[in-house]
Parts: structure tokens; C-alpha cells; sequence
């Protein structure tokens, strides 16, 4: 913490700001995580004031992103479940002859409350991105002339993936929940990687190369993604 400020919150024109000190910014961030929490990464010793003046000066940007998280969780109602970037009703089936099935515009569960069917949901949608990704590695690894890589998967909540040359490439599972131009992107970007380290003009020639139309798969995941990052049934 910093100082004499003992409060890791802020508050400015009635909305409630998270601080993040840290020893080694010497500038003032802003972000809104895909929550819709603002967060202000401040450096050690700043003052709230300094903070608020901040936050007010930057009033616009914050209410235009908060604005989008919003819209983006809107996207994913209550009572749905999304699969490839359709959002399909969610059947609570106790008597169902699989755990999970999809058909006629439904996720049938064989469970009888949501609790119980997560795990169900999500131990189907994990083998079903496995499955996906590992397609569509292969596709664009022949197609980007990269070098084979052993896949794996995580769950993540703040990335979607990653690539560690001497490694493994790293994917988060919940990419089967999106659209699946927007998991090929994903992967072109991770693939890109071991062609064009960092995220310089040439590693992004690079997936244009691959990807004519990245940018806008790249807007998409900013502005729709992070909700899909966080959702579970409940």
C-alpha cells in the first residue's frame, strides 16, 4: 500500500475505483476488467486526490468501457449456454441418456439443477476444445509452415492464450464457447509467435498474412470475450 493511503479504493463521481499499487509504475493506468471494475494502477506514494483528478479527467474513456462490459455481458442470458459463438436453452434433463447432448436448439444436461451440471457442461466442452483446437492447430501449423508443438489447455481469466517456444502451446478451453473464427485467431496468433516473437509490425504482417481480416476478430475478442472468460452455471 502506499503511504499514507491505507485504502485500496477510490471513489469518484459515485462509482467505486480498485487500486493496484506498485513500486515499479511511475505513471498512472486505467482499466476496466471484464467485470465492468475499474482499476487504477497507481505508483507507490501516489495520493488520492492525484488518483481522483485522474479518474475525473479520464471520465468518458471509463464510462465508454464500462458501457461495453455491459453490452458484452448482455450478450450471455440467463437461462443459455453458448457453443462456437451460438447460444443454445439450457435442458436440465435428470432422466437423459447422455450427460450432454445438442440438439434442436438445446444443451441438454443430464442434471437436475445447474450446480449439478457444471462439471457435466464443462468436462464436455473441455473435451470438445481439445478436440477443435487440436484440428485447428494442425490446420494452420501446415498452413503457417510453423513447427509442431505439443497443445495443452488451461482455464484462464485473464488470457486466452500462450506460446512458449521451448515448451507448449496453451489454450484456454473456454475459446469452444466462441465463435470459431475467433478461436482460429487465437491460434494464429499463438502459431505467429514462434515465427515473430513479441508483438512487433512484423509478427502482426504475419498473421495478416494468414488472417486478411484479423483486426476485426481482434476487436471482436477485446469488446465480446472477457465475460466468457468468467461465466460458469449458476
Amino acid at each position: 500500500m502506499a503511504g499514507r493511503d491505507k485504502s485500496d479504493k477510490i471513489f469518484f463521481d459515485g462509482r467505486e475505483a480498485h487500486i493496484r499499487w506498485s513500486r515499479r509504475r511511475r505513471t498512472i493506468g486505467l482499466t476496466v476488467t471484464g467485470a465492468g471494475e475499474v482499476v487504477v494502477l497507481a505508483p507507490q506514494g501516489a495520493s488520492k486526490d492525484f488518483l481522483q483528478q485522474a479518474l475525473i479527467k479520464h471520465r468518458d474513456w471509463i464510462e465508454g468501457k464500462v458501457a461495453e462490459r455491459r453490452e458484452a455481458w448482455a450478450r450471455l442470458r440467463d437461462g443459455e449456454v453458448f457453443f462456437q459463438g451460438v447460444a443454445y436453452r439450457l435442458a436440465l434433463l435428470p432422466e437423459a441418456a447422455a450427460p450432454v447432448a445438442l440438439g434442436d436448439g438445446e444443451m441438454r444436461v443430464k442434471a437436475a439443477t445447474r450446480d449439478a451440471a457444471w462439471p457435466l457442461f464443462k468436462t464436455w466442452c473441455r473435451r470438445e476444445a481439445e478436440r477443435l483446437i487440436m484440428e485447428r492447430v494442425s490446420y494452420y501449423t501446415r498452413e503457417m509452415r510453423a513447427p509442431a508443438h505439443r497443445v495443452e489447455l488451461k482455464e484462464w481469466k485473464r488470457r486466452w492464450g500462450e506460446c512458449h517456444p521451448k515448451e507448449a502451446l496453451r489454450f484456454n478451453w473456454r475459446l469452444i464457447l466462441l465463435p470459431p473464427e475467433i478461436l482460429d485467431y487465437v491460434v494464429v496468433h499463438e502459431l505467429a509467435h514462434l515465427q515473430a516473437p513479441g508483438h512487433n509490425p512484423r509478427f502482426w504482417q504475419r498473421v495478416e498474412q494468414i488472417l486478411p481480416d484479423y483486426e476485426e476478430r481482434r476487436q471482436w475478442l477485446n469488446r465480446y470475450g472477457a465475460p466468457f472468460l468468467l461465466w460458469r452455471l449458476a
